[in-house]
């Protein structure tokens, strides 16, 4: 949340979601709020734990992300959480490996924010 939203009173939203039949708590700043409602399609956020050799949460947005399992938070405005085993020990790119059973590392919350044309994303355990 930037200062500019605590000063005119509207701090964003919150919405609560489903995911594995646990609660997500999803809170997006009053300019992810307003970026969303100009979109002509949904934002895809991906929350991606990866386990290598130290554990490394990633926030991706995505425009489309076939054959993944949504949750939709509104119309414009999709999650999906994933745990991944990567094939080697990076930290520069997206994770590629052994997809695992993400129902225990379900996060509890995700923030989402638009700054200077860039969404920013982060999400807690």
């Amino acid at each position: 949340m930037n200062w500019l939203s605590r000063l005119t009173g509207y701090p964003g939203s919150t919405t609560i979601i489903k995911i594995s039949d646990k609660e997500i708590q999803v809170i997006c700043s009053a300019s992810a709020d307003k970026a969303l409602a100009q979109r002509s399609r949904p934002l895809i956020v991906e929350m991606e734990l990866a386990f290598a050799c130290f554990a490394r949460k990633t926030v991706h947005f995505h425009e489309e992300l076939p054959g993944c399992e949504l949750a939709y938070v509104t119309d414009q405005l999709a999650v999906y959480a994933h745990a991944v085993i990567p094939d080697r020990c990076e930290t520069s790119q997206a994770a590629s490996g052994h997809h695992v059973d993400a129902g225990r590392f379900i996060p509890k919350r995700l923030w989402i924010d638009f700054k200077k044309g860039h969404w920013i994303g982060e999400y807690s355990l």
